[in-house]
């Protein structure tokens, strides 16, 4: 059966430094670090992420596939997720109308959704590696009970073995870029481009805050969440999709900040106008983190997201910080069939990936993201018993990413068939191999063709 969220308070996680909220520019991680701090005390804006909303406590029955979470454990269930959760969507766990499976043991959870007799699982197995065979082994046993069918996503190759002993279908659905931390400097050719979109957002007049609402009056974090749902607006009306995605991204405002952090970017030409924001998730107790939400105006100071990029890695690395993950890249080199894969998912992502761009802008994503150098990971969907037609569907009434206005994607084909030379220019990512651990897997062994840079 499943088990309801413990009540016990888990230890509060270490305390993160205050962090500077002036634009630190170039400047090396230890000189990053100390401005940080004397900039502080100067500045009233910097904010850890807490709305100060509760979760709602929406009680559900077993018939939903629902543990109950009393109100009181929330707080809680947010430290959980953030010591062990592991992957970028780990910490959506906290979303509200999120499933929660719980182990007996209180030791682990899944979080997921489902549609129909379909169950999709997302952030992995969070729990100590020492628990999460035997909080799968609990979860499988329950969804066999019901003749429910799952599927966890963006799943790592060292918990594949976990999957493969209960005999899931594991295809290879994206890589995920990571840019490791320790050494990392913004000199020489590789990071011109970033210093250059850096550059131009400090000519005009472009400013990073972290923002921690805690220090605000109340007031002011009204008027910055409102600001934030402005951009975000703006920012959608850049693609095809009617609404916002769901489960693999995460909200702000019906969505407590909790132990996300925020940095926004400001232009003092604009008279302090929010000109874009990112979102960042926490893996690992903050040892690791994702830049898992970011948008910009439909106008904004041309750089101002990768300005954001390197402003927060800046402060997380300075912070010494293991490594900042940059999302999914979905569809990146799937082409390649692995033993058992699902022949149906492998194609569509290659179909999407070549042909569907306007709908998922693949291309200007991949672009974007290789210009901070990351090293890339395979990530899988692992579905027991396998992927099919319905299990499709589920996933696209889930994630809403088909969900189009064709208003948007007719203007979007019109933009990029103007484009189209400059586009051709765009690379399709990083220059090497992803690292593969699984002797199993073919790509193990097997170098690809190199890629443009």
């Amino acid at each position: 059966m499943f088990r309801s969220v413990s009540s016990k308070k888990a230890p509060d996680p270490s305390p993160r430094s205050e962090r500077g909220s002036q634009s630190l520019g170039q400047l090396p991680p230890n000189e990053s670090a100390s401005i940080a701090g004397n900039l502080y005390s100067q500045s009233g804006i910097h904010l850890r992420i807490d709305s100060g909303e509760k979760r709602p406590d929406a009680s559900t029955s077993a018939n939903e596939l629902s543990s109950h979470v009393p109100a009181e454990t929330a707080e809680s269930l947010e430290q959980f997720v953030f010591r062990h959760g592991s992957y970028f969507d780990s910490y959506l766990a906290t979303e509200p109308g999120r499933l929660t499976f719980r182990s007996q043991s209180q030791d682990g959870l899944i979080s997921y959704t489902r549609r129909g007799k379909y169950v999709l699982a997302g952030g992995g197995l969070i729990a100590p590696p020492s628990h999460k065979a035997a909080l799968l082994d609990e979860f499988l046993k329950f969804l066999r009970q019901n003749k429910l069918r799952v599927e966890f996503h963006n799943i790592c190759e060292d918990e594949l073995p976990l999957f493969r002993k209960h005999g899931f279908e594991i295809t290879k659905w994206g890589e995920e870029p990571v840019i490791d931390l320790p050494g990392l400097t913004w000199s020489g050719k590789p990071f011109e481009w970033v210093r250059r979109q850096t550059n131009y957002c400090l000519r005009n007049g472009v400013e990073a805050f972290e923002v921690r609402p805690e220090l605000l009056p109340t007031d002011q974090w009204l008027q910055t969440l409102a600001e934030l749902q402005e951009v975000s607006e703006e920012s959608l009306s850049l693609k095809a999709q009617a609404e916002e995605m769901k489960f693999f991204e995460g909200r702000i405002g019906d969505h407590a900040l909790g132990l996300r952090r925020l940095f926004v970017a400001r232009s003092t030409h604009g008279a302090r106008r929010l000109e874009g924001f990112l979102v960042c998730n926490p893996m690992l107790a903050g040892a690791r983190w994702s830049t898992e939400l970011y948008r910009r105006r439909s106008d904004s100071v041309r750089g101002t997201i990768p300005f954001l990029f390197q402003y927060s890695i800046q402060q997380l690395q300075a912070e010494r910080v293991e490594r900042v993950g940059l999302c999914l890249d979905p569809g990146l080199n799937c082409d390649q069939p692995l033993p058992g894969d699902s022949a149906l998912v492998r194609r569509s992502l290659g179909f999407s990936d070549r042909h569907l761009g306007m709908i998922f802008d693949h291309a200007g994503l991949r672009h974007f993201k290789s210009r901070f150098r990351p090293r890339y990971e395979n990530r899988y969907v692992c579905a027991l018993p396998k992927l099919s037609i319905g299990s499709i569907v589920a996933f696209f009434q889930v994630s809403g990413l088909y969900k189009l206005s064709w208003t948007k994607l007719g203007r979007i084909a019109l933009d990029r068939w103007r484009k189209r030379d400059a586009r051709k220019s765009l690379t399709d990512g990083q220059p090497i191999i992803p690292e593969t651990s699984d002797p199993s897997c073919p790509l193990h062994s097997k170098q690809r063709p190199g890629r443009a840079a």
